[in-house]
């Protein structure tokens, strides 16, 4: 009996400390610790990626301007970016300033062709 009140009493009081305001907030910042951390490796994985896809496609564009070239960049630069450029450009057809007529065409089919938006959500 008496072991049975000191195992009841020891499971209060890791509640009563569990729920205190330092042990949450402790937790708290090591889940967004953790989460910050995640994501930073997500975010390095799909910067190679798309690092990558951005040197390959660099190299056979036509003769770009450097406004063209800083935009070419810029649309590379987040997945974000390149699926609304795929989204508005290359699928809806609209017009884009920056990149047209044989270079977007280009643009559009190593976008598909790579699958760099597979897996994007």
């Amino acid at each position: 009996m008496l072991r049975f009140v000191v195992v009841t009493f020891e499971i209060l009081a890791l509640i009563m400390i569990l729920r205190s305001a330092f042990v949450q907030f402790w937790l708290s910042d090591m889940q967004m610790t953790t989460s910050q951390w995640i994501y930073g490796i997500s975010m390095t994985i799909d910067n190679q990626q798309l690092a990558k896809f951005r040197n390959g496609i660099s190299a056979q564009v036509q003769d770009l301007t450097e406004s063209q070239t800083e935009y070419l960049h810029r649309i590379t630069s987040t997945k974000t970016e390149l699926h609304n450029f795929n989204l508005y450009y290359c699928r809806a057809g609209d017009k884009n300033p920056y990149i047209y007529g044989t270079n977007l065409r280009y643009v559009c089919g190593e976008i598909s062709r790579k699958g760099i938006l597979n897996k994007f959500s």
